[in-house]
């Protein structure tokens, strides 16, 4: 994998700024007892200000003793899947992308991890605001870069799909998992829907699958919405289109008319 003329497969480690020793240092002192190097290694990824030079020389030292990241370092693994690198540098992406290749090609078993991880990253991201002293979680919906977060997220699951074929069969039950609560935002519950239908683009295989999942939780929002919200809802749609009838309304005032417009342009319903 190359980008800007560098081979990331075979690029030695940045010099960075970090304690303990190399990652395959740390997993021959974990194998003699020692696992000081180990919770210092998992506390630094966990960083949240962690730099993309530190992010780099991680992954690159991760994919250099692949072999040895078994079941037994599960924690190890789920640390290094919740690095923050959708939306990073390029250099961070390609870096990922490889390291999540080597992964699913040397460790089978982390396979409905990375594409939990990937799914996950399917909605804006969410953000901590406090108000009056009151922490309030929400989702970033504004966020500019979620067409390129998005297209990111689909490049390393059709990177996933190259490597292990077999990944449609283990997809559906992490779509169903990660569908976002019907309280969620519109922006939301667009963007969700919004990727499934992307996916069904070069995995065909699920398209049917996907439409039911879309379409089950469509009825739930229908059923969730109280009567004088579709009242509205229908009056609006009836005063902009009378001639659209029933079948045209939007079925809850918080869907927004780009979330069911997704669906009728993909031409899969």
């Amino acid at each position: 994998m190359e980008v800007e003329g560098r081979d990331f497969l075979n690029t030695p480690p940045m010099k960075t700024v970090r304690f303990g020793g190399s990652v395959a240092e740390t997993m021959e002192k974990l194998r003699k007892g020692d696992n000081s190097d180990y919770e210092l290694l998992k506390h630094q990824l966990a960083d949240p200000d962690i730099k993309d030079a530190q992010i780099i020389n991680w992954l690159q030292e991760f994919r250099g003793c692949m072999t040895q990241l078994t079941k037994d370092h599960e924690q190890l693994i789920y640390t290094v899947l919740r690095l923050p690198w959708v939306g990073r540098s390029p250099d961070v992406v390609d870096e990922f992308m490889a390291f999540l290749s080597n992964l699913v090609s040397a460790q089978t078993v982390y396979l409905c991890a990375c594409l939990k991880m990937v799914v996950s990253h399917f909605t804006p991201k969410r953000v901590n605001i406090c108000e009056g002293g009151v922490d309030i979680s929400d989702s970033e919906d504004e966020d500019d870069n979620l067409p390129r977060n998005f297209d990111q997220c689909h490049q390393a699951l059709q990177l996933i799909i190259r490597y292990v074929p077999s990944t449609s069969r283990f997809l559906m039950p992490i779509l169903h998992d990660g569908f976002p609560f019907i309280q969620k935002s519109s922006r939301t519950l667009e963007c969700y829907v919004h990727n499934l239908l992307r996916l069904t683009v070069y995995i065909p295989s699920i398209r049917r699958d996907v439409l039911e999942l879309i379409i089950g939780r469509l009825l739930k929002l229908d059923v969730s919405a109280s009567r004088t919200d579709i009242e509205e809802a229908e009056d609006d749609v009836a005063q902009k289109h009378p001639e659209e009838g029933l079948f045209d309304m939007v079925t809850n005032c918080r869907l927004t008319e780009g979330f069911r417009t997704r669906i009728c342009e993909t031409g899969l319903i």
